[in-house]
């Protein structure tokens, strides 16, 4: 039985999701201090840095900066994508 317990764990799938604009906009609209007209105008990046969040992971929000946003593994300086800084060279 102990073996089938580890096997489910080693097997999970862990569902994770960068969070976009639209998914900023409704976490916004839970709080009612905040503007959201203002909101609208801003960049997903600019979202991201104001509220410290980057992805959903089973359906936790974590702040997942200083790691690649396709497979989140920590960044290192000299694996890191020119393109995007965001991203690792293997994931671009």
């Amino acid at each position: 039985m102990l073996s089938i317990n580890k096997d489910q764990k080693r097997n999970k799938v862990i569902e994770k999701r960068l969070l976009n604009k639209k998914d900023f906009l409704i976490i916004a609209g839970r709080d009612p201090d905040l503007n959201i007209d203002n909101l609208k105008k801003m960049k997903v990046n600019e979202l991201r840095a104001l509220f410290k969040l980057t992805h959903s992971i089973d359906g936790n929000l974590k702040d997942m900066r200083g790691n690649c946003f396709g497979c989140l593994t920590s960044l290192r300086h000299d694996y890191t994508s020119k393109l995007n800084k965001n991203y690792c060279m293997d994931c671009l």
